[in-house]
């Protein structure tokens, strides 16, 4: 139940670079955590009248307490500061700078790297384009430069998730643009230096021996053709033409669930609310100790009572609000496409991979099989969902010139 109730709450993706000491993400994963609570709490206090309640109701108070402690934070409780080139206290400006000169001030004729690693940047310095093989140094001075203490800024005063994930979005954008001219060499590269590490942030023969070992068992090849067609699509193509166009659709997807959290409204279409009986009802299915708990009959209790709900559940809204935002954005529809059968396939290895060397082998995740990979398929794609439900209104779309 914890982990579907966070999969609808946190509706956006973000990328970041964890920094020691950063003391921002510590006080707002702390607000989440606390948030997260007061919701998990409210849902077990109304477990007896859930036909009375909508589930976004009891949602809605942990959403406003993690919004009211993140527009309480002070500069201090972030680590900001306002009068620094970076825009962070000194104690991590300092270590930014570390890395900055880390990723950009390594010379041809000899390397010092103990972050990065030198023959990470020997990978970065054969790559043709310039873009591409300068990413990394454009990484650390997109966070030196106060582009990200004014990302940390942004997000401490919005009031909603729409807001949250338009700030985290905008701010990225310029690397996402730069990221889509280096597709797939990006992800290759970046796998040559996970497996031919040769910094210091690991020490120790035994780290070493763990470490490398574990690059042994993680199907890279997976995610390799995973991040290239998936991230074309999120692209569109090498200039990033749909890059505006997905952060239209995070953020309109993010206001759906604010709308949810917001109470009672006439339209059934623009918001999760009418989802309400169908998540209880999956909770209903995982509390039931008498019903068989497989991979399978997880995956299709939650696929019928949530995403076929939400593209199939209702033909005006299908047709109407559905159709408008989400399948007829043709870069949208291009990539629910992509991510078919096959696509889930190569992600599953990849998890499943990944997730075996990070345990040293205690997790471990039974094969999906093809029914579970086929809803999983279905569960972001309207038209392999009920197709017909949205034949007529479909718009014509383009060819996008993807990868």
């Amino acid at each position: 139940m914890k982990t579907l109730l966070l999969v609808l709450l946190v509706t956006y993706v973000s990328a970041n670079v964890e920094i020691p000491q950063l003391q921002a993400v510590e006080v707002i994963k702390e607000d989440e955590q606390i948030a997260e609570q007061t919701m998990l709490q409210m849902l077990r206090d109304h477990e007896d009248d859930h036909e009375m309640k909508n589930i976004f109701d009891l949602m809605a108070p942990g959403l406003e307490e993690f919004f009211k402690g993140m527009n309480n934070l002070t500069d201090e409780d972030m680590g900001l500061d306002s009068n620094s080139s970076t825009g962070f206290n000194e104690e991590i400006s300092n270590i930014m700078w570390i890395v900055y000169g880390d990723m950009c001030e390594q010379g041809t004729e000899g390397c010092n790297s103990p972050f990065m690693g030198c023959n990470c940047h020997s990978y970065f310095n054969k790559l043709e384009n310039p873009t591409c093989r300068n990413f990394p140094c454009s990484l650390a001075k997109w966070a030196t430069d106060g582009s990200a203490a004014k990302l940390f800024r942004n997000i401490r005063v919005q009031k909603d998730l729409k807001g949250l994930i338009g700030a985290a979005m905008e701010s990225v954008h310029p690397l996402m643009k730069m990221a889509c001219q280096c597709n797939p060499e990006l992800f290759s590269t970046a796998v040559s230096c996970a497996k031919n590490y040769d910094g210091k942030l690991i020490e120790g023969k035994k780290d070493w021996k763990e470490y490398k070992k574990s690059m042994r068992k993680i199907k890279f090849d997976s995610m390799i053709e995973l991040a290239y067609v998936m991230f074309g699509a999120y692209c569109g193509n090498k200039e990033g033409v749909c890059l505006g166009s997905f952060q239209n659709l995070a953020e309109e997807f993010a206001a759906m669930m604010d709308r949810s959290c917001a109470g009672e409204t006439e339209d059934q279409c623009n918001n999760f609310r009418r989802l309400s009986g169908g998540i209880y009802e999956f909770i209903i299915f995982l509390k039931d100790d008498e019903r068989e708990k497989t991979m399978k009959s997880i995956v299709k209790n939650f696929y019928q009572f949530v995403p076929k709900e939400f593209w199939c559940g209702n033909k005006s809204c299908a047709a109407g609000y559905l159709s408008k935002y989400f399948n007829n954005n043709c870069c949208f529809r291009d990539a629910v496409e992509k991510f078919n059968v096959g696509m889930v396939g190569e992600a599953e290895k990849y998890i499943r991979s990944l997730l075996r060397a990070v345990s040293g082998g205690e997790i471990k995740i039974p094969g999906f099989g093809k029914m579970v990979r086929t809803k999983i398929s279905q569960s972001v794609n309207p038209n392999r969902a009920c197709k017909r439900m949205y034949y007529e209104a479909a718009e014509k779309c383009e060819d996008l010139g993807a990868f």
